[in-house]
This record gives C-alpha cells, structure tokens and sequence, in this order.
C-alpha cells in the first residue's frame, strides 16, 4: 500500500516527514508498534539501526500498546523488539515479511534477520530533493572551503548551486536509492551572509530548490557564515594514526603486580589473564613511535574481575594487577614527549558486578540512593542474594555465576551487557547518571587522557548521549568521544565525534575478501557514509581492519599478503583515521575471542617483516601528504572492478585498486597528466589483480 507521501510501506507505518523552515521536507517519519509484553517493565525497538543492540531507543506504552519513531533516510531496514522479561527479542507480530542483512561485524559469518522495514523515495523526483542549512552533513565549513550537499533520489538526472552564479557539482555520489551532488567553493567567495537555491534537472525539465523547497521560482535559502557548523583548522583527531593496544596481552613489564592465576595456552589463546601491564606498554612505546603511530587507544585499565576489564569496579583508578596512578601518568608524560595521544575505552552502557554503586544497591534496595541507577527486574530470594553479596564483595566473579547457575537462575534479575551477570546495565534515565560521568570524564582529562572510546555506544539510550556529548564538550572541546557502533552508524553521528568503522570494514572485506558483494554494492555503501556526515567527522572516522572483537585480518584472508597490502592501501588512501590493532603490524593472527587476543611476540624473529614494512611505508605516506589526511574524497568505479578513490585539496591525489582478476592500464579509469606515482604493488606500467597504484599531483601542475 501507499501513503499520502507517495511511499511505499509493508504494514509498518510511515506517517509523514520531517518538516524543515519554510515547509521542506527531510527524511521518513517511521512508526513502530507492538503488543506490550506481559510483566515488561521496559520495552525497546532494535534493528539494524542500533546496531542490534537494545537500549538507545526505549519504546513509550500507550494501553497495551509499545510505540516508537525514528527518521529514516530511504533504505532496506530489519527491525524486532525486546522487553526486559524477553531480552533475546521477537518480530513484529504484524508484519509478515521478514529480511536477513549482513552481519556487519564479523562479514565471515551468517547475516541477521529481522522484520522487513523497506522506504523508498516516492516516484516524482522533484518530491525528494533536500537541503538541511542546519544539518552539517547538508553545509559546514573546511579549512577554508564550505561544502553544500543535495540530495535527491535517481531520478534526479543533474543539479547546479546558484550562489551569486552557477557551480556546477565537484562530485556525484551514487547511493543504494540515492544520488548526492556536492558543491565545494572556497569560503572567501561568499559574504559574511550569503544566500542561494538549487536548479535541478529530471527528464528535460527544471526546476529551482529554495527555502520553500521545489518550485519555478523560489525563495533563496539565506545564511550567515558564522553560523556555518565545522572547522577552519582541524582538531587532533580528525585525520590521526592509532594504534588499539589490548592491555593486558601487549607486555608484561612489572611481574610484580602479576596476578595469581595466568594462562598457559596462548594459541589458541584462552579466557584469562597473561599479565600485560601499563609499565609494559611504557616499555614498548618505541617500537609504536618507529612503525609511526599518533595516538594510543586502550581497552580498560581500571579496577576488575576479568582480564578485558570491561566490567570496570573504579572508574578512577587504575587495576593493581595493571600498575598504579603513578604509573599511568608515567606513560601520558612519555607519550606527549613523543607527540601522541591517548585514549581510554570506557563502558557507560554498564557497571561491573562489583562496583560499589550495584553492591550497596543490591544490600539497600530501594532504600540505597544506587537502586534507581540499575533496571531490577525481580528480587531473587533472601538467601541466593546473601551468598552473592559475599562474592561481590571480594569480587569473585567466576564465583557468582557459578553459585547463580547453580541455583537455576538462567540470566540476571536485572538488565545487563548480554544476560551477563557481571554487567549491569545502567539506567540513563537517572540524571545522577550524567553527572556522575561528567565528572569522570574530568578526571581523566586532568590526567591527561585525549579522548575516550565509549563502549557499547550503540545500546545508550539516544537523549543521554546527546546531552553526555554536550557535557563532555562544554569541558574540553578537544577531547574525542569515539563510539563503538557496529552497524547502520548514521542515527549516531551527532551523539559523538566519531566512531569504530565497522561499516567500512564489512564492505571492503565482503567485496575484496570474501566476494559476497560486487564492488557496485559496496561503493555506494561507502558513499553513503561519507554523505552522511560533513567532512570533519568523515576524516574522524575510525578506520579498522580488527579490532578485539573480530577474528584477525591475517587470518581472515587465509595469509595471502597479496590481498592484506590491498586493504592497507585502501584504508590509508579512503578519507578517516587508519587505525591499527596491535600485533596486525606484524602478522599476528587469531580466530574470534579470546583467540584474537594473543600475547604480542616481540622476538622480532617471529614478525612477518613484509607486513610490517607495507603499515611503515602507509603511515609515512598518509603522514607526509597532506591530501590523504584532510583531503576531500570522491569514491567511485571503474570498468566495474576498478575501486577509484580521488582525494583533493591543493593537489589531487588518485589511487587505483584493482579488485578484479585481469591487469588494468591505469589510463582507462583516470587522467594522469601532471601527475606522479608515489605507491605502487608492483613493478610496471599496468596494475595487476589485486593491485593497486597511487599517483600524487605534481606541484607545478
């Protein structure tokens, strides 16, 4: 069936879109609904859109009734629900039709089924053309440029800016049911005030796009340029080096504070600890300033029950089996002597078991002024909880989910990360809550931490996001907040400068690697991101080939090196931040966790010396040319295997990844003249399968 607006829906409801000044529209306005689930306190809308993940967007209960909204851009969508009573989660009892999307987290594995949520722009193009002058991802400002975005559905065959005079498109970006055509003119070109409309051609006919949207003549829109959002000189992160450092398997520096029970099988590598520590990582900061690196991001360093640490008891203090206060500020000294960063992995989304706030809740119950900080679901019985107060309160947490087990308790009685019993999940909707982390964060930042890499972003509820950021803000406009979102990002951009690029890494490793999609697919996925964010926050992006919770890339391409120098060209020549995950540098390889979380062999002996010097050469490439740090992108294809990225500022830069099975004359996909090649896979004036070639713009050219 249709609705007013033209759109096509199964069953779900669209019930309009966003309303901008002057009557424009934006993107669909989806609503969500379901029975409420008997005994649920809470209930909650998931898709792929919270990267799964239930908790960013709580649904409201009308009656019986569980309702939610979002907007959404067009695009093919899989949603369910869960309750608190229910958090594995079930479909949408009213919509039949049911899609399976990719798992964008492990590309390797099996996709993720939903309910079938399908939006389309309506068949009229001249009724999806839009332009946001508030949106930042429509008009910001960059190191002297600005940049307007329009976006139209592809039926919209061409569009010129008229500011002043006509400006034709640098660039066309072909999305999956969308086309955005960006402008980039230099910012002393326009007026401290200046105004302009769109022309837009379909079929033959135009038409102009102003403050009142479509019409044959229209009302500019009109804007003062210091209301423009972005940056004229790029902060720390956008456009930076990292290097992702699992603590506790890089160095062990201080046996003394090793803990009393280690592993002893390290490949495959077991659940545990191996006693790397902070002094360890003091100890090796050589070899990250040798292979390059500006800032070091790592997993949690405070007090515990478990060697990731993410099931944090302090937030501000360091574990002792880590080292002390005085040892980290040992390390923040010896990295800014060597000009990088650091940035620590924190988890707002839940507390660890032990943390005094969940104990006392626990004792107290409601009398405790911690019990609204938690989501209790039910009271277990006098007993079970007397037994487990006294584990808690020595932190034996391999004792309590053993002892809760034993007692059939199949998952907590309270929300938490997974139905894990060592994480309670922390209720947002408690005002103490963004105090307290407020205050956390300035902590760190006396201390001289750069940023934090916030875990679980994805399942914080949307408002407390958006009002930490502002928090965090408001102290240090520098500090970096890097989420970890897993899949569909964009509903997450304005809750953080940026965050773990899982997006791209599915795209590039299930087209080059794993050949699930053709390069068509990926390309305008890739495309999408860039056009939903401005520039800054692209170049933000944290760009990654693994992480802690993927199976190594060295093993994911089965060791073909060939394939491995492809990716690392790709990633450092795409616009956003290359970050490495320690060990990649060297060959290190491993399945999924914990096998991803190998000792770091420091015998140099065993290092793969040929992996190590294609991340050197990259990182002294991205450092020394100014294009590929802070340049502006265009994505694109070439005779359909070819992946062509451009990035400019003052010169151009072209690189060309062959992803197919035949060499390719690098003059069929661009023109080279006055240009010179800086990288190459190989010898020779062709690109081989699998190859790749970089060419810089000459100066004087």
């Amino acid at each position: 069936m249709k609705t007013g607006t033209g759109v096509e829906v199964v069953l779900y409801k669209i019930t309009g879109r966003r309303l901008l000044d002057g009557g424009r529209l934006k993107e669909f306005h989806v609503v969500f609904e379901t029975n409420w689930r008997a005994g649920a306190k809470r209930m909650y809308l998931v898709g792929n859109f919270t990267s799964w993940f239930p908790g960013f967007k709580r649904m409201s209960r009308r009656e019986d009734r569980a309702h939610a909204s979002l907007f959404l851009y067009p695009g093919l969508y899989a949603y369910w629900f869960t309750a608190d009573t229910d958090p594995q989660g079930f479909m949408d009892d009213d919509n039949p039709m049911v899609v399976e999307l990719p798992n964008i987290m492990h590309p390797e594995k099996p996709g993720i089924k939903g309910s079938l949520l399908e939006v389309k722009p309506p068949e009229d193009p001249f009724e999806y053309v839009i332009h946001d002058e508030k949106d930042p991802a429509y008009l910001h400002r960059f190191k002297g440029y600005i940049v307007f975005r329009l976006r139209t559905g592809k039926g919209v065959d061409q569009a010129e800016l008229v500011a002043g005079r006509s400006f034709q498109p640098v660039l066309t970006r072909e999305l999956p049911f969308e086309r955005v055509f960006e402008f980039i003119l230099e910012e002393r070109a326009l007026g401290d005030v200046f105004s302009y409309y769109f022309n837009v051609y379909s079929r033959g006919e135009c038409l102009s796009y102003g403050f009142q949207g479509v019409g044959e003549r229209v009302q500019p829109i009109v804007v003062s340029k210091k209301e423009v959002k972005g940056v004229e000189k790029p902060r720390w992160f956008m456009g930076t080096i990292y290097y992702q450092i699992f603590v506790d398997s890089f160095y062990n520096g201080d046996p003394s504070n090793d803990p009393p029970l280690k592993i002893t099988r390290v490949s495959p590598r077991e659940h545990g600890y191996y006693g790397g520590d902070l002094k360890g990582i003091l100890l090796k900061l050589d070899h990250m300033a040798e292979l390059g690196v500006e800032a070091i991001y790592l997993t949690p360093i405070y007090p515990s029950g478990t060697y990731h640490r993410y099931d944090v008891s302090d937030y501000l203090s360091v574990d002792k089996h880590l080292g002390t206060l005085e040892d980290f500020s040992m390390l923040v000294d010896a990295l800014k002597n060597r000009g990088m960063r650091l940035v620590l992995d924190i988890t707002l989304h839940h507390t660890g078991a032990c943390h005094p706030f969940f104990v006392e809740a626990l004792e107290k119950k409601s009398s405790s002024e911690y019990w609204s900080w938690f989501n209790f679901t039910g009271d277990p019985p006098s007993g079970v909880l007397d037994e487990a107060l006294k584990l808690l309160r020595e932190c034996d947490v391999k004792g309590l989910r053993s002892f809760l087990v034993s007692r059939g308790f199949s998952r907590p009685f309270y929300e938490s990360f997974f139905n894990n019993w060592l994480m309670p999940k922390i209720n947002h909707e408690n005002p103490e809550t963004l105090i307290y982390f407020k205050k956390v964060a300035e902590t760190w930042m006396r201390r001289g931490v750069a940023g934090f890499r916030i875990d679980v972003a994805h399942g914080i509820m949307d408002e407390w996001l958006r009002a930490y950021y502002a928090e965090v803000k408001s102290l240090d406009e520098d500090f970096l907040l890097l989420g970890e979102v897993c899949d569909y990002p964009f509903l997450y951009g304005e809750y953080m400068d940026s965050y773990m690029n899982y997006w791209l890494r599915y795209w590039l490793i299930s087209t080059v690697v794993l050949r699930k999609h053709s390069l068509k697919e990926a390309v305008e996925m890739i495309n999408l991101q860039i056009s939903s964010h401005p520039h800054h926050q692209v170049l933000s992006l944290y760009n990654m080939v693994g992480s802690h919770d993927t199976k190594r890339i060295k093993t994911l391409v089965k060791g073909d090196k060939t394939v491995l120098k492809l990716l690392t060209a790709i990633y450092f020549t795409l616009p956003g931040s290359p970050a490495i995950y320690y060990g990649d540098e060297i060959g290190l390889e491993g399945g999924d966790d914990p096998d991803n979380r190998r000792p770091m062999p420091w015998e140099v002996e065993k290092w793969d010396l040929e992996i190590y010097d294609t991340y050197r050469f990259f990182i002294n490439l991205y450092k020394s040319v100014e294009e590929l740090r802070h340049g502006f992108a265009d994505v694109r294809i070439c005779r359909g295997d070819v992946l062509v990225v451009e990035r400019r500022l003052e010169r151009r830069l072209i690189g060309l990844f062959n992803t197919g099975d035949r060499a390719v004359d690098p003059s069929e996909c661009a023109g080279l003249a006055g240009f010179k090649e800086i990288a190459s896979s190989a010898p020779g004036s062709k690109i081989p399968p699998l190859g790749f070639k970089i060419y810089l713009e000459s100066k004087e050219a």
